[in-house]
């Protein structure tokens, strides 16, 4: 009853904190306003913003409150949609409050079964459950359970993930029902996370290789039954995620194929690849348009672009077969990916409700560095960044974590490493996914669940180096104390002869 109680206060705890960012409890709600990606959400039920020309794209605030209208009918396939329906569907008005207290009420569901199994080995073990959850807390990253886009979903799997995948850090195989628990986090986190979005698929891939190689043991049964549930798990995800993973491509396909054509040939391949206008088929000209994007002026403003548009899908691979072939281009695109992970805060989405006398500062959408539909804007605001090698650095040290962890898997600290090494390579699949896949365009929203998933790693990597210093230091101040002290005389030496008496 005392692991349970621990458990229950420190869920009941994330979950007042997080309330208390996104300003649900005593103040204003803290949200993201829609940049006109919300539509993919909230067109499913049929809702309407509650706004004169019930539009709620770039207005300056975030609308909270919708009306009802017709459902729409290609609404996207997500798992952020079904959690988006669980509160939205029905008959009446709805806020996006609610929405943002069925995220607090997941969180601390999550962080419940997570917290009681992680004291398996001990209550101090709850210490390995901060690093995913301080940065869940910051503004920058809850601010957007209380909006209409699909990335929450993602971080709520993604939270669910690495709680599950540290329970299997700090326990063992015979601690067979934590483990169980944690096997479960981990795949509940990798279907939410990875189907949120086609760019959060890393999600599930890693959720189902942790699965396949945990081993959980409940009860006394032989070594080799331990080895069963998670292989099991693993090919059950696969097997049930194969359609939904098809529906989602389908959809993205059929409505922005066209779109992610423009932006990965412009803000990527013209950019990377100089002059390579020609091999790809296009215009000499067009190379006059390299960094332009396909918002906010449409295809027109870019020339070659009709020729594009004739047919965009081999002109894409076009440009995806050039950084096969050149891997430093593609090394180069990855890294200035991981290096937009800096502008988590998005400031171009406001976080101040919608009201009436709210005005955007010119009536449209707002052309940023962040926003990466520009060549000069998008670069300016790249070298206007401190510290770009940081998510880099992260990246190598996780994975040497990983190497680490796997090498000497005995201390529970150590193998912490893991959690660091799953952490950047989400990251780094991530930021792939999203720059193969729509180029430099909006870089700063695509990547910044990477973002999250660094600072997570961030965060691991204490763990894993803190006891470490901690033993060097405490060695270090021994010996210097020793060296300060002079030496007992030994039993072997004459004591000094006595001085003689005058």
């Amino acid at each position: 009853m005392k692991r349970v109680g621990i458990a229950t206060a420190t869920a009941a705890i994330a979950a007042l904190v997080l309330a208390l960012v996104l300003g649900l409890l005593g103040g204003t709600p803290t949200g993201a306003g829609d940049n006109g990606d919300g539509y993919r959400l909230f067109c499913g039920p049929g809702l309407t913003p509650a706004t004169p020309d019930h539009k709620a794209s770039w207005l300056g605030g975030v609308v909270l409150d919708f009306g009802r209208g017709t459902p729409c009918p290609d609404p996207q396939p997500s798992s952020a949609a079904v959690l988006f329906e669980s509160v939205a569907g029905g008959d009446g008005a709805f806020s996006l409050v609610k929405l943002g207290w069925l995220y607090v009420l997941l969180v601390f569901l999550v962080t419940l079964p997570a917290a009681w199994a992680v004291q398996a080995r001990g209550t101090r073990r709850l210490l390995f459950l901060l690093p995913p959850l301080l940065p869940l807390l910051e503004p920058s990253f809850a601010r957007l359970f209380i909006s209409t886009f699909a990335e929450p979903a993602g971080l709520f799997g993604a939270y669910a993930l690495l709680c599950g995948l540290a329970v299997i850090a700090a326990t063992k195989a015979e601690d067979g029902f934590a483990r169980l628990a944690a096997l479960g986090l981990v795949a509940v986190g990798g279907v939410v996370g990875g189907l949120a979005k086609i760019g959060f698929l890393p999600l599930f891939v890693l959720a189902v290789l942790v699965c396949a190689v945990t081993a959980a043991r409940p009860g006394r049964g032989r070594w080799w039954s331990g080895r069963i549930v998670g292989p099991v798990l693993a090919v059950l995800l696969v097997l049930e995620l194969i359609a939904p993973i098809r529906a989602n491509l389908a959809w993205q396909d059929r409505n922005y194929a066209d779109v992610n054509a423009v932006n990965v040939v412009y803000t990527l391949g013209l950019v990377e690849f100089p002059g390579s206008a020609a091999g790809l088929g296009l215009p000499a000209e067009a190379q006059r348009s390299a960094g332009h994007a396909y918002y906010p002026d449409g295809p027109a403003a870019l020339a070659g672009a009709d020729v594009l548009l004739e047919n965009p899908a081999p002109v894409k691979h076009k440009v995806w077969d050039l950084l096969l072939t050149h891997p430093g281009a593609l090394a180069s695109a990855i890294g200035t990916g991981l290096q937009a992970t800096l502008g988590r805060s998005l400031p171009y989405l406001p976080d101040e409700p919608w009201t009436a006398t709210t005005r955007p500062p010119d009536n449209s959408a707002p052309v940023s560095g962040d926003m990466g539909g520009d060549a000069t804007t998008f670069q300016a605001w790249l070298d206007s960044m401190g510290l770009w090698w940081w998510p880099v650095l992260l990246v190598l040290l996780g994975l040497a974590a990983t190497v680490f962890a796997l090498l000497r898997r005995r201390p529970a600290t150590t193998r912490y490493g893991v959690v660091a090494g799953v952490a950047v390579t989400s990251a780094l699949g991530i930021v792939t996914m999203s720059v193969v896949g729509d180029g430099y365009f909006e870089i700063a929203k695509h990547v910044w669940l990477a973002a999250y998933l660094l600072d997570v790693a961030a965060l691991a990597l204490c763990v894993v180096a803190g006891p470490v210093l901690v033993r060097r230091g405490k060695a270090w101040w021994e010996r210097r104390r020793a060296a300060a002290t002079p030496p007992p005389p030994s039993a072997h030496e004459p004591e000094p002869a006595p001085a003689p008496v005058s």
